[in-house]
């Protein structure tokens, strides 16, 4: 701009021109000024305005946490007076020791004091848990694991059967004109057998079987044939007298018997091991259901006369027959109870049979131990081929074929009769076995958590410590968590065992030491640390009085003191015009930042332990060299890094203030690494602090920057101290227009 209005007046006359270019270089330079003035008061009033929404949004913010934790505290009240109540109710509730009944399962009710029992009683209380537990699984599994089989099956029987029959021997009292007649029984075996299902139990080696079971028998009775003698009936004929008499010949005569039983089988037996044998013996007891008699058998009928070499045979007009078949319908016969032994012994096949049922062949024995025959005959029945007395029947009619006949077992000759069933032979029997029912055992509780707690208190009085904020970290997994003391200084809480690292911190105090705690089951254990205060600071006054470097007189200056390690500014104001400030302040370390009408700015370090300190200043003029102080860079790269920001602001206020001067910026390295690489590094930096210097609004042409590398060191490069303060970026100031700087702070 500039430029441009020197060509102006150069066009229009020196002697007119000269004045009118002073004129206008001065309302450059004041239009600078007030638009430097103008976007310094807008910042400022920004940043006022930016606190007051800060200050604004924090009341906020803890209103709402006021109105959190007063709505938590309510709840908390109200849960705490419902759990009273609660208690009260089940303290009314409660039976006394007497009426109280044990558990009957192995689990062990809740205690209503939780967390009230002690280590001791917590885990005596799960003790007695894990060993109802144990018990109540021992039981179940020693149920589980017997040696036992149920099972359901079917049999069949086949064999040799008889119907023992004693007690009968039939002597019929001689008639006049009648021979004595009388006969005996012999009893001849045939094919029996039966068929069942049941169920039999299996414990260990024994066996036990009941079930239902039919069994029929067959039998022949011989009631004449030629061991027992035969039945021969004579009688004279008349009106001949003795001369001529009729004989009747039953030869052989035999009584055809089948009897039916409906049985419960009840055996005892046992299961070898090591051999697939078994045997079994009992009892069945059974009613009889059925029984059929049939008699059969030859007769023969002649006639004797004295007077005739032969007797008459043969002759069916008068009945005389030889060989003549006796063929009776069958007729019932009554069988009652029966209780017989019974004993088998026989083969297991699942040894070499693969299949699912249980394979069983036997050989087996059944015989009645009671008399079977029931009910007694009637008196009237007199023999096996008549139902009334044999002479009255002859008298009526003489041929036998139309005698009535009946069982031997239905005769007067078998009221002392019995009967007793026997059955011989072979057993085949499928079994099935049952699914085992399992009894399911009951998984452990979990063990309870282990309890700790920390007790916080002051060192010096001992008193317990609210609010301090706990810090538990667990040793082996990392995962931590904090908590704070409550208003008894106490934190509690469970834990899982092992190893924890516990420290605290609280506002007045210093953190304290970081204790390993080790948590074990069943313990509740308080650990006690001790925090020490911080003691107050002891205030003492800081003195300073400013000087200018060349000429050492007083000057003003307005001073600003922040900490090393925080901007926050402590302590700000201008000094008297002798130079001298005066402020409280505590020991410490502090940076005096000084800013002063045609000064440089300067930050100064202070270690103040109750001194004065002389702080002195450098005039605004051109040549000046000055370091920028807390400029920091990655390492080996020309990036500025945010903890920065201070210094390149202040420099940006700086320039801005004071609008006609001009610098020239040097970027300088240690003597590490190669010089071409140190140089590029060092171009790098300034032109960084330049392009930084530009984004805050310095003009681009107020400045300069060039690289020097390493050439142009101040301290020892063989020291690490040396060559970091080799590693720098300067400025000088280059020009001021020739006019008095003022700086506005």
């Amino acid at each position: 701009m500039k430029r441009i209005i020197y060509i102006l007046l150069l066009a229009m006359g020196m002697a007119t021109v000269a004045p009118l270019a002073s004129v206008v270089d001065n309302s450059v330079a004041a239009l600078y000024a007030v638009d430097a003035k103008a976007k310094a008061k807008a910042q400022r009033e920004k940043e006022k305005a930016k606190k007051a929404k800060e200050r604004e949004k924090a009341k906020a913010k803890a209103a709402k946490e006021r109105e959190k934790a007063a709505a938590q505290k309510k709840k908390e009240q109200a849960r705490a007076q419902a759990a009273k109540q609660k208690q009260r109710q089940q303290a009314k509730a409660q039976p006394s020791k007497t009426q109280q009944a044990k558990p009957a399962t192995a689990s062990v009710a809740k205690s209503s004091t939780g967390n009230n029992l002690s280590a001791a009683e917590e885990k005596e209380q799960y003790l007695e848990q894990i060993a109802a537990i144990d018990k109540a699984n021992a039981k179940a599994n020693a149920y589980n694991e017997r040696d036992i089989a149920h099972r359901l099956g079917f049999w069949g029987l086949v064999g040799y059967s008889n119907l023992f029959t004693s007690g009968i021997n039939y002597q019929a009292p001689a008639a006049e004109g009648l021979n004595p007649t009388g006969f005996k029984n012999k009893d001849k075996g045939f094919v029996g057998g039966g068929f069942g299902l049941g169920y039999q139990l299996r414990y260990r080696q024994f066996l036990m079987t009941v079930g239902a079971e039919f069994t029929f028998y067959n039998s022949v009775m011989g009631i004449y044939n030629q061991d027992n003698g035969s039945f021969a009936l004579s009688y004279g004929m008349q009106p001949y007298g003795d001369k001529m008499t009729y004989n009747y010949l039953f030869n052989p005569l035999n009584d055809k018997l089948i009897g039916g039983f409906a049985q419960i089988p009840l055996l005892f037996g046992m299961e070898l091991k090591k051999v697939p044998l078994f045997w079994q013996a009992g009892i069945k007891a059974g009613m009889g259901v059925m029984g059929k008699s049939t008699l059969s058998g030859t007769f023969t009928t002649t006639i004797e006369d004295k007077e005739l070499i032969a007797g008459m045979t043969d002759m069916y007009n008068h009945t005389l027959v030889t060989d003549q078949a006796l063929d009776r319908p069958s007729t019932s016969v009554k069988f009652g109870l029966n209780l017989a032994a019974s004993a088998e012994i026989g083969v297991n096949l699942d040894r070499w049979i693969d299949a699912t049922p249980k394979l069983r062949v036997s050989l087996f024995a059944d015989y009645g131990l009671l008399n079977s025959l029931s009910p007694s005959p009637a008196p009237d029945r007199k023999s096996p081929t008549a139902t009334i007395d044999i002479p009255t029947v002859m008298m009526e009619d003489s041929n036998p074929l139309n005698f009535p006949t009946n069982s031997a077992l239905s005769t007067s000759s078998a009221v002392n009769a019995k009967v007793n069933p026997f059955l011989v032979g072979a057993k085949i029997a499928v079994w099935f076995e049952l699914p085992r029912h399992k009894k399911y055992t009951q998984p452990y509780p979990k063990a309870p958590t282990p309890r700790m707690g920390v007790f916080m208190y002051d060192e010096q009085t001992a008193l317990a410590l609210n609010g301090a904020a706990v810090e538990i970290t667990n040793v082996e997994t990392g995962k931590t968590m904090q908590k704070n003391t409550n208003r008894q200084g106490l934190l509690q809480g469970r834990f899982a065992a092992g190893q924890y690292r516990i420290s605290a911190t609280k506002n007045g105090y210093f953190p304290s030491d970081t204790v390993i705690q080790t948590v074990e089951e069943f313990t509740f254990d308080t650990l006690r640390l001790p925090m020490e205060r911080i003691p107050a600071p002891i205030i003492y006054t800081l003195c300073m009085n400013i000087y200018d470097v060349e000429t050492r007189q007083p000057i003003e200056a307005a001073v600003r003191l922040t900490t090393l390690s925080d901007t926050t500014v402590l302590y700000a104001a201008q000094s008297s015009d002798d130079g001298f400030i005066e402020t409280p302040l505590t020991e410490g370390d502090y940076i005096a930042h000084l800013t002063g009408t045609g000064y440089m700015p300067k930050d100064d370090t202070l270690h103040f332990v109750r001194d004065t300190f002389d702080l002195y200043m450098q005039h605004i003029k051109e040549g000046i060299k000055v370091k920028i102080e807390n400029l920091f860079f990655a390492t080996n790269k020309t990036y500025i890094l945010p903890q920065s920001e201070q210094a390149m602001a202040d420099l940006a206020e700086f320039l801005l203030l004071n609008p006609s001067v001009t610098i020239h910026i040097t970027g300088h390295t240690d003597a590490v690494g190669s010089d071409e690489a140190n140089q590029i590094l060092s171009e790098g930096r300034a032109n960084a602090v330049r392009a930084d210097l530009i984004k805050r609004g310095v003009a681009p042409e107020r400045m300069t920057a060039e690289g020097k590398g390493e050439r142009e060191f101040v301290a020892d490069n063989d020291t690490e101290e040396g060559r970091q303060l080799n590693r720098r970026v300067e400025f000088v100031i280059t020009g001021t227009d020739g006019e008095d700087i003022e700086q506005v702070f």
